[in-house]
């Protein structure tokens, strides 16, 4: 069986430092507010549904406006690690100082485009937007929905093949929303604008970190504890992912990284329910 622990580690430090700021600041906001029994967002099988449907065709339809999407796509990647820093920062301090460390995250992004900067940004804008969305949701609807966009990620990879065109435009528009994974330590200092994905990088997308984290948010609205057993079964599914990826016979091609961390998040879930 081949192993990439080196490629592996940076993949797992990365997914780690996001589920942990994510389900803290879920937690901490837990402990101020009547989070437990009061959950804002309220999804039925059909909302989801529909959901998928129209991303779906969002995705499709946006992906044929190249230069709209270019821009677009720069201004929500700006406003999410703005946002999501905002999010996490702020349950630790108080204003003004969580928005000017946010804004100061945000201007580390734009003017130190290296790969480094870039992964911490996004670790924050996704563990911000994550618990926030993951508190407002019961985590067996939590659930639901990552099971069913794991199906739609892999429609939308091996079937429609729209999300890899959607990923081809965020990496040309240099807005990538998601994880510059390098072969090497030293090239988290290498410039994100020449990092050339399928040679020395790979990019880990953020709705395979995000989506799992939405859950173990959820759960640690009413145990930590729990939320961390959530967590660790996440990483044991980015690792099965891992294994998929690297096994892979000749040319190494896009693949839906999803399903397995889903699976194993959801796992994870039913532990803690079990047990």
């Amino acid at each position: 069986m081949k192993i990439r622990l080196d490629l592996f580690a940076k993949e797992a430090v990365l997914f780690f430092f996001t589920l942990a700021i994510g389900i803290y600041s879920a937690y901490r906001y837990s402990l101020e507010t009547a989070v437990k029994t009061e959950r804002q967002l309220h999804f039925s099988p059909g909302d989801i549904l529909f959901s998928i449907i129209f991303l779906s065709l969002f995705f499709i339809i946006f992906t044929r406006f190249k230069k709209a999407a270019k821009y677009s796509f720069r201004i929500f990647l700006i406003l999410l690690i703005f946002f999501g820093a905002q999010a996490v920062l702020g349950v630790v301090f108080g204003p003004p100082l969580d928005n000017l460390l946010s804004l100061a995250i945000l201007l580390l992004y734009l003017f130190m485009p290296n790969i480094l900067v870039q992964d911490i940004a996004v670790a924050f804008a996704i563990g911000g937007i994550s618990s926030v969305f993951g508190i407002s949701i019961m985590p067996g609807i939590a659930a639901v929905l990552l099971v069913a966009l794991s199906v739609y990620d892999i429609v939308a990879v091996y079937k429609t093949k729209h999300m890899i065109a959607l990923a081809k435009e965020m990496v040309s528009s240099g807005a990538i929303f998601g994880f510059i994974i390098p072969a090497d330590w030293k090239d988290f200092f290498f410039s994100r604008h020449e990092a050339h994905v399928g040679e020395r990088f790979m990019i880990l997308g953020s709705g395979d970190v995000g989506l799992p984290l939405i859950l173990s948010a959820s759960v640690a609205t009413t145990s930590l504890s729990d939320a961390v057993v959530v967590a660790l079964f996440s990483i044991a599914g980015l690792f099965v992912t891992h294994l998929l990826f690297v096994t892979q016979e000749g040319k190494r091609r896009p693949m839906a990284a999803l399903p397995p961390i889903a699976t194993m998040t959801v796992i994870g879930y039913l532990v803690t329910i079990l047990f």
